[in-house]
């Protein structure tokens, strides 16, 4: 007679090949976790940061009658300093006649844009 010892040995590697698979489970759940609370940190900075742009780009707008070709225009007079993205670089300013975009990249799921559009008032990714 054979002995059970194989089987045995067979559940015991179904349990540690699902262990394995639970914690390889766990650790991309708490990658993905990390991104999208990382993400959302990071759009709400910068919101916070382009508002205070955007009200400098309403005081500019309304005291000379156009939008600044670029941000640095704003300081000091409208802004005491120039704010940067989450990631340290510069938001990206893009004036179109009366209206404009302003964002920054790698910030939703640290790796896609976050832009303000001033013809719909909205933040969006």
């Amino acid at each position: 007679m054979r002995e059970m010892k194989p089987f045995k040995s067979a559940a015991g590697s179904a349990r540690v090949i699902a262990m394995v698979v639970l914690v390889v489970i766990l650790v991309c759940a708490y990658i993905a976790l990390d991104f999208y609370t990382g993400g959302q940190q990071n759009a709400s900075t910068v919101e916070g940061r382009g508002g205070a742009i955007t009200n400098a780009l309403s005081g500019f707008k309304r005291d000379t009658g156009a939008l600044p070709d670029t941000l640095d225009k704003l300081v000091p007079k409208y802004l005491a300093v120039l704010h940067k993205c989450p990631n340290g670089q510069a938001y990206a300013y893009k004036p179109a006649g009366g209206d404009y975009t302003l964002g920054c990249e790698d910030v939703l799921f640290k790796s896609k844009p976050y832009h303000y559009d001033s013809k719909s008032r909205t933040w969006a990714g």
